[in-house]
């Protein structure tokens, strides 16, 4: 309470004592001023103002009775309404039916459940939450962060974060954590960890029925300190494990090699991280200076990241037309056109895709597909068509809610549909992608490319060899 809204204020004011005259105080009976001195009053008036107190007094006691008996009729109203209208369910409103009914289970669990040191309150928010993102089955997209999950995502899309650099994903039929990239130059690559290998244990620990961010969190820590992680590796089935020391990471997310002989440009996107049009362009304008006229958009395990990196990165090689059409929850469809900042619109161009390719991957994909500027060779992608927009909650956490949908130019759905390929090549589950990084450090030789194992690299290179 501060001091003006204190009545002891009046009398408190720098502890000096005022005159009778500068202290006024009304009565409440006869609103005029009475002041802080003693009263030199007769045995008569004395007599009346006991009559006059004595007179208030039934008043008074009527008054206080009155606001007891509101009280108790407002206390009982309250009892009576829950007991009888607090249980009954209005399936005319279901938002508001069901939203009390949760608050009903987590009040009957708060009160009720007797084990009181199991109560989480921390843990049952967070697994409602998950629960309920759950039944949308937007997988992979609709979905809830930690303060902690919201720390890491913002760190990796901004190109940097501390970790062992590598991308996860979950197979949905095994549920096996598989590694999608070791992230050029990372920790993890340093170590021999690779592409597809299917993590079993960190520091021991089995991971079997955990999800990615559960494995997530084992592996983080802090910069210098060490993990042990446990992979089995499908291509020769062997189980290894490596110790890896975390690092901050700065990912590349634009790799190119140049391929001299079919004067092809091998561009990697990794993801589509915060900025990466700006080294996407710059590598094409490179890749033709060296003599590139054709062009490799590798996307194969590229997990999306920023719509406007994806808008910015189809715009490098279309003049004009539309990267995607939104759809809105009432249907409404309204188109996203290209930036008008094109580098090339002529090279032939195909785009590398995986069942891992997803999101901004996917937009970027159908993109260029439905404009008739790529050919699409891989298999057929992840499927997710939601544009996300993220919502803070309370504690730092956060929704990421897919509000609109997307569709590619030509009006195909992405979501649980994925973008099919022109050319289907399957990939053996025992090799690995190759990527430009890996050509790079080995210093490739178009031939070297071929006879790596890598079926979709060799099916786009012998495709754009036949364009002109």
């Amino acid at each position: 309470m501060s001091r003006y809204d204190d009545p002891r204020w009046y009398d408190e004011q720098g502890n000096v004592p005022h005159s009778p005259s500068q202290q006024p105080r009304y009565s409440e009976d006869d609103q005029q001023p009475s002041f802080f001195m003693p009263e030199q009053i007769t045995a008569q008036e004395a007599s009346k103002k006991a009559a006059r107190a004595s007179h208030h007094f039934p008043r008074l006691l009527g008054k206080i009775i009155a606001v007891l008996a509101l009280v108790v009729i407002a206390f009982f109203g309250g009892w009576f309404s829950h007991q009888f209208f607090g249980n009954t369910f209005d399936q005319s409103n279901q938002s508001r039916a069901y939203s009390q009914l949760i608050q009903q289970a987590w009040d009957t669990l708060d009160n009720h459940y007797v084990d009181r040191k199991a109560v989480n309150y921390k843990q049952m928010s967070y697994a409602a939450i998950n629960a309920m993102v759950g039944t949308l089955h937007d997988t992979g997209h609709t979905r809830f962060l930690t303060p902690a999950d919201v720390q890491n995502e913002n760190q990796q899309l901004s190109g940097n974060f501390i970790g062992i650099g590598v991308y996860l994903h979950q197979d949905p039929q095994n549920k096996n954590i598989v590694i999608n990239e070791a992230i050029p130059t990372s920790p993890a690559q340093k170590a021999g960890i690779k592409s597809s290998d299917v993590i079993v244990a960190v520091n021991g620990t089995s991971v079997q029925g955990k999800d990615v961010t559960s494995v997530t969190k084992l592996i983080q820590g802090p910069t210098g300190t060490t993990v042990n992680i446990t992979i089995k590796r499908p291509s020769t089935n062997q189980q290894i494990t490596y110790k890896v020391t975390r690092a901050e990471i700065k990912v590349p997310n634009v790799i190119m090699h140049y391929i001299p002989e079919s004067h092809i440009a091998d561009i990697q996107v990794v993801q589509f991280a915060d900025g990466i049009s700006g080294p996407l362009k710059d590598d094409v304008t490179k890749a033709k200076k060296m003599g590139a006229t054709r062009i490799i958009l590798d996307l194969r395990n590229n997990p999306g990241g920023y719509l406007n990196m994806a808008i910015d990165s189809v715009s490098l090689f279309q003049k004009n037309g539309n990267v995607l059409l939104v759809q809105d929850s009432s249907g409404k469809r309204s188109p996203v056109a290209v930036t008008g900042n094109a580098v090339d619109t002529t090279s032939p161009i195909v785009v590398l895709v995986n069942e891992n390719s997803a999101s901004a991957a996917e937009i970027t994909a159908g993109a260029l597909k439905d404009n008739h500027r790529a050919t699409i060779v891989g298999v057929k992608t992840f499927g997710t068509g939601t544009v996300l927009q993220p919502y803070q909650l309370a504690d730092g956490s956060e929704l990421l809610v897919g509000t609109q949908e997307w569709l590619t130019p030509g009006g195909q759905f992405i979501r649980n549909q994925g973008i099919k390929p022109d050319i289907n090549v399957p990939l053996d589950p025992k090799v690995t992608p190759l990527t430009p990084d890996q050509e790079n450090a080995n210093n490739m030789s178009q031939q070297q490319i071929l006879k790596a194992g890598d079926t979709q690299l060799d099916a786009a290179i012998q495709y754009l060899e036949k364009q002109k």
